[in-house]
């Protein structure tokens, strides 16, 4: 497993603030859950943006207007997406070994789950229910895709950039 001395460009991104009730729209707070587990709903929208701002990989958010407003999914979409998680293989080898962080987003009429998964080194000081977790040129130990709770189907399977030698 890499650590954090190996990934130089790992960018963590910080949260800062207290989560109150919103209304579900960018701009506005809602608790952030835990679940249990190796997965982590971000419901706090400042946090799901930042989730969404994704350095080496395509995501929603890097395409102007296709992310209209955030949601909290519940459990039982969450328990619904992890027992599919087969059918992401063969983009994705053992997608269920990967520590996971959702976020539920609005766009062009339809409710989302982002997946940004990712492998941390055991001994990581990172909260992936507060901090969004972002890395540049991960390769294949990082990645995303959008899972659609209505049709049960995974799609815009992406993976991060080769990882790029230190000079």
């Amino acid at each position: 497993m890499k650590t954090l001395a190996a990934l130089p460009l790992l960018a963590v991104l910080l949260a800062a603030g207290c989560a109150t009730s919103g209304g579900g729209k960018p701009g506005s707070t809602v608790p952030t859950r835990l679940k249990s587990g190796q997965s982590w709903v971000i419901t706090r929208p400042s946090v799901a943006a930042q989730v969404l701002d994704t350095c080496s990989r395509d995501s929603p958010a890097r395409h102007p207007g296709q992310v209209s407003g955030y949601w909290a999914p519940s459990r039982q979409q969450i328990e619904q997406l992890e027992a599919r998680q087969a059918a992401l293989e063969p983009a994705i080898a053992a997608p269920g070994d990967f520590d996971r962080q959702y976020v539920g987003i609005e766009s062009q009429g339809r409710r989302l789950i982002y997946i940004n998964a990712f492998r941390l080194p055991d001994h990581a000081d990172i909260d992936p229910a507060n901090i969004a977790v972002r890395v540049c040129d991960g390769g294949a130990s990082f990645w995303g895709a959008l899972y659609d709770p209505q049709t049960d189907r995974f799609s815009d399977i992406q993976v991060d950039g080769a990882l790029r030698p230190t000079p």
